[in-house]
């Protein structure tokens, strides 16, 4: 127990870099705490990054996505085409990069309006569905810290659902910044904290790790963005249903 202890106060918060921990819950063998000052929701300790990647990386996971998303793909373009077309009229050019592409709608929604756009997925199984069914489009089976994309500085990022399963967090902000041209726009969604914590019949009782390792509130997920030199950082209403923002790189 004095391990842990110790571990908690020498563990800094990503969002205010405090280290003011409440318990929260253990939950299979998982411990989460809560920030006192910001509200950020973390693992204490990190699951195991290499072991996450596995399973987030294999193909039972890859298929369980595929299986849920064919029978509304359609439904789902839908979406993509409303969501980059907002993303496209933030963006200074025709550049577009999607993190976690998943089975690749995005990125097949924005070259139907005539961007260029890229998807980078961690798992194999989701790229050969992307590339199979959207042959036109540019798939990359990788992280954003390591995908080799030839140095290209893209005009807009859209990364949607991804930096909660993301153990180290500037490390990940860094590579969607150096990823950006000046200027350019990251459309960024998340759960919040909030629908985990609050009281009543909403609140959602599992947090879902290993999977999930983290969750911003607001005031945490600007911290970091503007600590990883973006600006404008600018949140759309949500109805209590998650984070969802725009953020400019290196200001207007």
């Amino acid at each position: 127990m004095e391990g842990i202890a110790a571990l908690v106060r020498a563990t800094h918060c990503t969002g205010c870099g405090g280290n003011d921990w409440r318990f929260l819950v253990e939950q299979r063998g998982h411990v989460w705490w809560r920030c006192a000052d910001c509200g950020f929701v973390r693992l204490i300790p990190m699951a195991d990054e290499s072991a996450a990647r596995a399973e987030i990386g294999g193909d039972a996971i890859g298929r369980s996505y595929i299986a849920s998303y064919r029978p509304k793909l359609a439904q789902k373009m839908r979406r993509s085409r409303r969501r980059v077309q907002r993303l496209a009229r933030r963006m200074p050019g025709p550049r577009l990069l999607d993190v976690g592409s998943n089975v690749g709608c995005l990125v097949e929604a924005a070259r139907r309006i005539g961007l260029a756009g890229i998807g980078v997925e961690i798992n194999p199984t989701l790229v050969d569905f992307a590339r199979d069914t959207y042959p036109s489009c540019r798939f990359v089976a990788a992280s954003i810290e390591q995908a080799p994309l030839d140095g290209t500085a893209f005009d807009g990022i859209y990364c949607s659902e991804v930096i909660e399963h993301v153990p180290d967090q500037e490390q990940f902000v860094a590579a969607l910044a150096a990823r950006l041209g000046r200027r350019g726009v990251l459309y960024l969604t998340t759960p919040h904290a909030r629908e985990y914590l609050r009281s009543g019949r909403r609140r959602r009782e599992d947090l879902g790790a290993p999977d999930h390792k983290l969750y911003h509130t607001h005031r945490s997920l600007r911290a970091l963005l503007l600590r990883h030199g973006f600006a404008k950082v600018r949140f759309v209403p949500t109805f209590g249903r998650g984070l969802k923002l725009y953020a400019v790189k290196g200001g207007a």
